[in-house]
């Protein structure tokens, strides 16, 4: 009788936590939410808020266009980035459900065309599930690809696909770890193409979001023209700097624009899985409930549920399972996010650049506490031999791109340290970042989820590895990373000194009546300046992001000045070890001409020596 009682007890909590929220006020949420926007410098905002069954709220706060005042509206347009994606991968469920394609089929059946690489196709070919999971293992889009700059209109995707073929190479085994991908949306958006014989903008119109009651949103190349769209903005030194609506090369993955009305149905679609609304044939439940789960990763075969699916990642917020998307791009951020479980959804975008997680997070406590409901989680004791296995340091192993995939490796790792039924994850140097429970069958719930989301694995090569965060981790010595961290900052630190202090000691050298000798100075002094204008190069490229993958004088420096540091290091540190005089000189040399060569060897590993930022 006890049981019944708090069972019927939790029922009630569940639909009061359904219902009461949508008698809120909405005033106080959207000064709350003006109040926010006025403190981050967010010029306007796109606000859409629903159930399954009515729109709670659909309209905007804020300016549109600051120049002009205009404010925003329900009607008006965002740019709204890798919210794309979502659409993308409902259009290539479609042909699947028309059995025009295969979800399982390898990409390269359908167009042997397409300029991918991957070494192990003949057993893992990239299919494409794995293009609409980022588990393809191709990088993202590289700076020379991203922007177009020379069409006037959307140039085919086959063109596009061809553009982003240094992104295209498989560089673990598809269908394992997750990087999120771009470029493989892109192939996804042609695969869209080639199999429909219609643009895939054109077909996403007409199949995806006109059938939804999306009527206005649609995936543009240039600023549409008779249409309301809002100006992007940066805000930088106190002031708002309107961003340009720049071409992307990468349509399928994030050219689209949409607004709040818009946006209220595609969520009342996914919250009531109205399949109705494109072919009830095809859109079923469990149809929802593949794009809605991986299926095709590791962590989904080792048991994890949620994680991204087709277009679509699970994260717990607030006491229920959320679904959803962000994106970002030139001038604009957004996120959606709904809730079956909830029955609410959300979805902000805002017309600066940034990220639109605090707001929705501002949102959701509105309507909900931080626990509307505390799930009966059965929480397990953790098997010694798990613990003895596991405990121990790991490396972040799926990088989204292999050039900046070593700031992942040195700075983004875990420690796992185990307790009887819990383990305390921290970072590198200590900071505490989770405690996960055991869920059994090497699975874990991260602090309060009420669905596990960490999952213990083994790797090919028979390391322990850990999904966490949605990333691939391998197990590693932390001593090890703590040594080699220290020692490349250490190699990085010391050219400046020497390149200072040699300079002022050359100088006097000119002056001094006793002459030394300054080749071996020169040598050294030389190669530290080439460090220093690789590192000034490369940041005056990628501060502005539009521009960092075009040919310019800094990516020439930078092309220039990689190659000949390694030139001037090796010199240097064969310079180092012929000199025969003892003391601090020696010594001092030694020690930065070893820095040098530390530098030189670290920026080759990693591909930037002799890099053409242009061509990347």
């Amino acid at each position: 009788m006890i049981k019944s009682t708090s069972s019927i007890v939790l029922l009630a909590l569940l639909l009061f936590s359904k219902t009461s929220f949508a008698q809120e006020p909405m005033d106080p949420l959207l000064e709350k939410l003006n109040n926010y926007m006025n403190e981050k410098h967010i010029p306007g905002m796109m606000i859409s808020i629903v159930t399954k069954d009515s729109i709670l709220y659909s309209g905007g706060l804020g300016f549109a266009n600051i120049e002009t005042k205009e404010r925003v509206n329900a009607s008006h347009l965002f740019r709204v980035g890798s919210l794309s994606k979502p659409f993308t991968a409902l259009g290539i469920y479609k042909l699947y459900g028309q059995d025009v394609i295969q979800l399982s089929q390898p990409i390269k059946q359908i167009d042997p065309g397409i300029p991918f690489v991957n070494p192990w196709e003949a057993e893992s070919p990239v299919t494409v599930e794995s293009l609409l999971e980022h588990t393809s293992g191709f990088e993202d889009f590289h700076l020379n690809a991203v922007y177009n700059f020379k069409d006037s209109v959307a140039p085919a995707t086959i063109e596009l696909v061809k553009s982003h073929a240094n992104s295209l190479k498989s560089r673990w085994r598809p269908g394992t770890r997750k990087a999120y991908s771009n470029s493989g949306y892109v192939v996804a958006g042609h695969i869209i193409e080639k199999v429909s014989n219609m643009p895939y903008h054109k077909f996403l119109k007409e199949n995806i979001l006109s059938p939804i009651g999306m009527e206005k949103t649609g995936y543009y190349f240039k600023r549409p023209k008779n249409i309301k769209v809002v100006q992007g903005y940066n805000y930088r030194g106190g002031k708002y700097v309107s961003v340009p609506f720049y071409s992307i090369q990468g349509g399928p993955a994030g050219g689209l624009c949409s607004n709040a009305n818009d946006m209220a149905e595609y969520l009342k679609f996914m919250l009531n899985r109205d399949g109705g609304k494109l072919d009830s044939l095809i859109f079923t439940k469990k149809a929802f409930d593949r794009i809605e789960n991986s299926k095709v990763s590791i962590s989904a075969k080792a048991g994890l549920k949620g994680g991204y699916g087709l277009g679509n990642y699970s994260i717990w917020k607030n006491g229920y399972r959320f679904y959803g998307h962000s994106g970002g791009i030139d001038g604009f951020a957004s996120r959606f996010m709904y809730s079956r479980d909830a029955n609410f959804g959300i979805v902000i975008s805002i017309n600066r650049e940034g990220n639109a997680n605090a707001i929705i997070d501002e949102v959701l406590d509105y309507f909900f506490s931080e626990e509307s409901i505390v799930l009966q989680r059965k929480i397990e004791t953790i098997p010694k031999d798990i613990q003895l296995k596991y405990q121990g340091y790991y490396c972040f192993k799926s990088p989204k791109r292999d050039l900046f995939g070593f700031s992942d490796r040195m700075l983004a790792g875990i420690q796992l340290n185990f307790l009887k039924d819990s383990v305390i994850v921290s970072g590198l140097l200590g900071k505490y970042k989770a405690t996960l429970h055991y869920a059994g069958d090497n699975l874990f719930y991260r602090d309060k989820e009420g669905i596990p989301s960490v999952v213990l694995l083994g790797s090919e090569n028979g390391k322990p590895a850990v999904w966490f965060n949605e990333n691939y981790t391998e197990m590693e010595s932390r001593a090890t990373r703590i040594f080699l961290n220290f020692a490349i900052w250490l190699s990085m630190l010391l050219p400046f000194i020497f390149f200072l202090s040699s300079a002022i000691w050359m100088l006097k050298q000119v002056f001094s009546k006793s002459k030394k000798p300054i080749k071996n100075h020169l040598i050294l002094w030389s190669a530290c300046l080439c460090y220093i204008l690789m590192f000034l190069s490369f940041s005056l490229v990628m501060e502005n992001r539009v521009t960092s993958g075009n040919f310019n004088f800094n990516s020439m420096l930078f092309f220039i000045s990689s190659i000949f540091l390694v030139v001037f290091s090796v010199w240097a540190f064969y310079r180092g070890f012929k000199i025969k005089k003892r003391g601090f000189p020696k010594v001092y040399f030694r020690i930065h001409s070893i820095a040098v060569i530390v530098i030189s060897i670290f920026f080759l590993y990693n591909g930037f020596i002799g890099l053409r930022l242009w061509a990347y």
